[in-house]
């Protein structure tokens, strides 16, 4: 009896055990939409695969990013301002203020604007007096335009200096990558960034040994989702097949934000709409509605959209 006992403990033992399903964090495919919006980040599930519901949904990490760039180039911009501006054929510098009366040099790259409009100019650095009287007493860059305003940033620079605004980028000849610190974080991220080419000269440079360019100044609003602020607002015909997570083509919708009088929300897929019967993704906003969308997302004969892996 204590053998036939002993057997079956151990045959229990060497039963396979049931583990539970380990957290799986899937990358959102990233949607472009309209306006210039576009959705990315990461969902996390409880590693479930087949049918999901919200209760499966155990984290996000949703951003939503509307991207606004200004561009000059050689072709479109062509009232330059260069003064102290020197390269080794390693760096471009331009020299800081001298003392605390005198102007430093200047790299700046302007469009001018048409009539009644103020033009658009690029600051790669700035040490005369219209950064003096801006505030920034140890230089500036950064951009304005008429549209969306002053956006510098001061460089902090001591006097009698050479500062750095380019370096060689490599593997390219005589192109130096501009140097601008950000200058605005998130929500509101503001960048400057982009190559200026010179002829080659070394020493002290003037408007015509820059031949060509390419800058941008790049605004960026970005929007996150978390749980801490946001929920499942929909998950309805949703599942993962062991690599995607999909939303089916019939009657499927998928969404994530604060529901309320005026909900704000990512539509990650939403297959409801008869006026849209194959599907859309979209960003909604409080009082503002609908911010940027893409439509439509899936041809009539597929049955299922992915939305992360």
């Amino acid at each position: 009896m204590r053998i036939t006992k002993l057997l079956a403990i151990i045959l229990l033992l060497c039963l396979p055990v049931a583990s539970a399903a380990a957290p799986l964090v899937l990358t959102i495919r990233p949607t472009a939409l309209s306006n210039g919006w576009q959705i990315s980040g990461t969902i996390t599930t409880d590693g479930t695969v087949g049918a999901i519901t919200a209760a499966n949904i155990l984290d996000w990490n949703l951003q939503v990013t509307q991207t606004t760039d200004l561009v000059w180039t050689e072709k479109d911009s062509n009232d330059l301002s260069i003064s102290g501006v020197t390269s080794d054929g390693f760096n471009l510098f331009v020299s800081t203020f001298p003392n605390n009366f005198q102007d430093g040099g200047t790299l700046v790259i302007s469009r001018p604007g048409g009539i009644g409009q103020i033009g658009t100019n690029a600051i790669v650095a700035d040490f005369t007096q219209l950064s003096r009287n801006l505030g920034y007493a140890g230089g500036m860059a950064g951009w304005q335009d008429e549209l969306l305003g002053l956006n510098f940033i001061g460089l902090n620079q001591r006097n009698g200096r050479q500062y750095r605004a380019a370096s060689l980028d490599p593997g390219q000849s005589n192109v130096f990558r501009i140097r601008v610190p950000q200058i605005s974080p998130p929500p509101y991220r503001v960048t400057l960034f982009g190559t200026i080419t010179t002829d080659g000269t070394i020493g002290s440079l003037v408007p015509q040994n820059l031949i060509a360019w390419n800058i941008t100044a790049r605004m960026q609003q970005l929007t996150t989702y978390t749980p801490a602020t946001t929920s499942v607002m929909a998950a309805i015909g949703v599942s993962y097949d062991g690599a995607k997570l999909v939303v089916a083509h019939a009657a499927g919708q998928f969404l994530i934000g604060a529901p309320g009088a005026r909900p704000t929300y990512v539509t990650l897929a939403d297959f409801t709409d008869p006026t849209r019967p194959n599907g859309f993704a979209n960003y909604y906003l409080g009082n503002y509605g609908v911010m940027g969308e893409k439509t439509p997302l899936v041809g009539p004969k597929v049955q299922f959209y992915p939305v992360a892996k």
